[in-house]
């Protein structure tokens, strides 16, 4: 081939690259939307994380007091969540998920389990499914509430006689490492009704029940609307009940003469009682006498508590009986 062959130009057929290039279309613009640009500008903050990356650096010490603090109190109301009435009876509580103390790192995780205990309870010689499901609780800090059915199964327990017929009475057994508990005001009336004089049978047997107990709390739970506080103590939201502190137990009317009268009244067939009963059950330990609390519940809303009232409150109407899934509502 000649020199002058090498130099020849391509033929017309083919296409140079910066041909190519300037063939391709350009994009069509699009004009941005206002809105659109303003809704990611207010959702950028949120959509970060928050984090705090000097948190590693900080001493052990100051770490550990941070894990420490971060633990709140809980109060743990325990409601069945199976059909009711039935040999696989099973109560959960509303505070069921372990705390965010678990999740975060590894020495977060070993301040929980320090303090924390996993309480389960399976009846020895009862059905699989019958009990308690397990959760975690802090016992210097959580609260046990027993409220509803819990209540009467609690209330029936402390006054069974033989030792060994536990499992007969709903299968609860020990409540071991609850310091906390608070009991209805209502079931601690019918227990002070039921049980004789202190030191006398029938005894209501706290120590039996509550070996680490350190106060009884009387909690009122007065509610204008039966049917609010009716599906609120049978199903309560996550993390959705509290216990306030009270000095004088809550009166419904508002004369002075009348709220003296239930003042005393209350003190004389339930707080006197109680009190009575936890000196003589537990004078002999080292722990000494647990005190007496009185406490208000105060609930928030819950919107699937008052779906599921709607929905049982309709097929009783309806004289319909759910099935499948539905019988769990």
């Amino acid at each position: 081939m000649s020199k002058q062959e090498a130099h020849e130009e391509p033929s017309d057929d083919t296409i140079s690259l910066a041909d190519s290039v300037q063939s391709i279309p350009r994009p069509i613009p699009i004009k941005s939307n206002k809105f659109v640009k303003t809704c990611h500008a207010i959702g950028r903050p949120f959509r970060t994380p928050p984090s705090f990356h000097k948190f590693g650096e900080l001493p052990v010490e100051i770490r550990l007091s941070i894990w420490e603090a971060a633990m709140l109190p809980r109060v743990h109301e325990l409601h069945p969540c199976s059909k009711l009435y039935n040999e696989r009876m099973t109560f959960r509580s509303n505070s069921s998920r372990a705390p965010s103390i678990f999740h975060v790192n590894a020495e977060s995780r070993s301040i929980a389990m320090k303090n924390y205990e996993l309480f389960d309870y399976r009846p020895p010689g009862m059905p699989n499914g019958k009990g308690i499901l397990r959760f975690y609780f802090n016992p210097k800090m959580d609260t046990l509430l027993l409220n509803s059915l819990m209540g009467l199964f609690i209330m029936f327990m402390l006054l069974e006689d033989d030792d060994d017929d536990y499992h007969v009475m709903g299968g609860l057994g020990v409540m071991k490492g609850w310091k906390y508990v608070a009991f209805d005001s209502q079931r601690a009336e019918l227990v002070s009704l039921l049980s004789g004089v202190a030191g006398h049978a029938p005894q209501p047997r706290f120590k039996i029940l509550f070996p680490a107990l350190k106060q009884l709390i009387i909690a009122f739970d007065y509610n204008h609307k039966g049917k609010t506080r009716f599906r609120t103590s049978v199903w309560p939201g996550e993390n959705g009940t509290r216990l306030l502190d009270i000095d004088i137990p809550p009166t419904i009317n508002s004369d002075r003469i009348e709220s003296a009268r239930e003042l005393v009244n209350m003190n004389e067939t339930i707080f006197g009682p109680m009190r009575e009963y936890l000196e003589s059950d537990y004078k002999e330990e080292a722990g000494g006498v647990p005190d007496i609390a009185i406490a208000k519940v105060k609930r928030k809303k819950f919107i699937r508590g008052d779906l599921r009232y709607a929905f049982r409150k309709t097929c009783s109407f309806v004289g319909l009986k759910p099935r499948g899934v539905f019988r769990r509502l």
